[in-house]
């Protein structure tokens, strides 16, 4: 019974549209793990993002977060779009995973559809879906959950690459458990490390958040330093170098996920549209994105940063 119905929800996972699926215990990360993530904070590579600062034990003892929770449900879903910078007509590039709907809404959505599976089947069970929302390491229960492994540029690399989203659904169900892989495609490599503009990835497995220019035009609120600008090209909303270069992503087929398509402006917007974007337009045009999270006045004061970059 318990061995049946983990395959059919990992069936019924890719049935609904999920790229693959997995399922690990709701046990606590390893110390080795927490010891990572604990360093990752003394030394203030999180920058401003003071929300990983809390509910540190939720994130390192998921039973916390979900009580009675005995297994995780971890999903991915794949947004990787290699046309979008081959065929825009602007030189001013967003990371790939905004190039669509929000994803929040998009994976809330399908894990609810997952939630109702499992609900169907054993109704008795609590079913609490996560997406990007709560003190979660994604990535490591991913890896637990045999779905990949973290990459020295800290992503998530898989055998089909690193261009996904990452769900979970902690059960009270005792599901059967995948076993974390071995291998690390990544071990001889170090192409992410010096493509880094940045040098946010100065360190293998470790990211400085200060000088990562996805950090800077997505989250830092205050202003971007000379240093970061003069090197950040014509990156408006996130930078996906680190991954452009990774073997594992190279030859990848886009997604099939319908709500991930670009949007019209993402193609088709040359440098002058982009520049002369008012903010109706902006609402109007990137309300269901998480670009629109930015805000109009932030959005094009970093504009105005890369306007006299030189593309890279």
């Amino acid at each position: 019974m318990q061995t049946d119905f983990s395959r059919q929800i990992k069936e019924k996972a890719l049935e609904i549209g999920f790229s693959a699926c997995g399922i690990t215990d709701a046990g606590s990360l390893s110390s080795e793990q927490e010891t990572s993530f604990m360093d990752y904070l003394e030394r203030g590579f999180h920058a401003d993002m003071r929300y990983l600062q809390r509910n540190t034990d939720k994130r390192m003892h998921p039973q916390l977060l979900v009580e009675g929770a005995q297994s995780i449900i971890v999903v991915l879903l794949n947004y990787h779009h290699p046309e979008y910078h081959e065929n825009r007509k602007s030189s001013y590039i967003v990371s790939e995973y905004a190039l669509g709907e929000d994803y929040h809404l998009v994976m809330k959505d399908k894990l609810s559809l997952l939630i109702d599976f499992i609900a169907e089947h054993q109704p008795k069970a609590v079913n609490c879906g996560f997406s990007d929302t709560h003190p979660v390491l994604e990535k490591h229960l991913a890896c637990k959950a045999g779905l990949g492994t973290i990459g020295k540029n800290t992503l998530l690399l898989t055998s089909k690459g690193s261009y996904y989203f990452i769900g979970e659904i902690f059960t009270t169900l005792l599901l059967d458990y995948d076993a974390p892989l071995s291998d690390n495609p990544c071990l001889h490599c170090e192409r992410c490390l010096k493509a880094c503009p940045t040098q946010a990835l100065r360190q293998p497995y470790r990211l400085n958040a200060n000088k990562c220019i996805s950090y800077h035009t997505i989250e830092n609120k205050n202003d971007i330093s000379l240093e970061i600008v003069s090197v950040m090209g014509k990156h408006i909303y996130g930078c996906d170098r680190c991954q452009q270069v990774c073997p594992c992503n190279q030859g990848r087929s886009s997604t099939k996920v319908k709500e991930f398509s670009p949007k019209t402006a993402f193609m088709e917007w040359e440098d002058a549209h982009w520049e002369n974007l008012d903010e109706t337009e902006f609402e109007h045009t990137f309300s269901d994105t998480v670009l629109f999270r930015v805000g109009y006045r932030r959005f094009k004061q970093i504009l105005s940063l890369a306007k006299d970059n030189p593309s890279f």
